[in-house]
């Protein structure tokens, strides 16, 4: 299936690793320019080694999107190195457990700023370019967390809310300028950060990481009876992306293995 991504140009964030890295490489795959940002150089280095060895084009951008004016800069490079701007996939994030009531205000505003708010300056910054062109993809990757909050990440939860809140109020504002807006929102995923964030609770708790990824299993207890993939994930944010979904906005796409229970 031709999912007409190709000559478009994408910008993703947190794409040194896990979904973010993926939806990269897929989007490479499929043609399409990518702005690949992430404040970690290196890994930003080995996924454009990768992808080159393909022969498509992935720009590295070292970046903190919570810093002041990155959204501009983001924004600025993509148009600089690509020549346009297409798709916007909002991936960064961070989840870090820690019990409700031992949380800092620096707990808050770091998890709000990296999880919400960039973000949304992003797409913000975004829409101004895409609307000029009369076409435009803002795909947001949420988190089950936003829609059934977890009590051990209370800030990442309510950014994720926040998150599916914002994206619904961006495609109310913009599609009909064509530019649609979507949320994917995954389930227990295998990422790295999932990964660290198990070693990090056996280390706390006594337990083995294979115990701790076990009970995590079992308390999302998705239908499939396994961890996502971020492949899984990243198919999803592409089909969103895409001139296929061209009657879809301000969507939710649940990718959790049948994790959720409701209609």
């Amino acid at each position: 299936m031709d999912l007409g991504l190709g000559g478009r140009a994408a910008i993703v964030t947190g794409a040194s690793r896990g979904i973010g890295r993926q939806v990269a490489l897929d989007l490479a795959a499929e043609g399409c320019g990518v702005l690949a940002v992430a404040r970690h150089e290196a890994g930003l280095h080995q996924l454009v080694a990768e992808v080159g060895a393909g022969g498509a084009r992935v720009e590295p951008l070292a970046a903190d999107v919570t810093a002041p004016g990155a959204a501009d800069t983001v924004i600025d490079t993509c148009l600089a190195r690509l020549g346009r701007l297409d798709i916007l996939v909002n991936n960064a994030g961070r989840a870090v457990p820690k019990p409700l009531d031992q949380l800092t205000d620096a707990d808050w505003r770091e998890s709000l700023e990296l999880n919400f708010l960039a973000a949304a300056r992003l797409s913000v910054a975004a829409v101004q370019v895409m609307r000029a062109a009369g076409w435009g993809r803002l795909v947001h990757v949420a988190s089950i967390s936003g829609r059934e909050p977890d009590p051990l990440f209370a800030p990442y939860s309510a950014a994720k809310a926040a998150l599916l809140n914002l994206s619904a109020s961006l495609s109310r504002a913009f599609a009909a300028d064509g530019v649609l807006s979507s949320c994917v929102v995954p389930g227990v995923t295998l990422t790295e950060l999932v990964e660290a964030n198990a070693a990090a609770s056996a280390e706390r708790t006594g337990a083995t990481a294979d115990e701790v990824m076990a009970k995590m299993l079992a308390k999302h207890d998705p239908a499939t009876g396994r961890f996502g993939t971020p492949s899984e994930v990243a198919a999803a944010v592409l089909f969103l992306a895409s001139e296929r979904a061209g009657w879809v906005s301000g969507a939710t796409l649940e990718v959790d293995g049948g994790t959720t229970r409701g209609v």
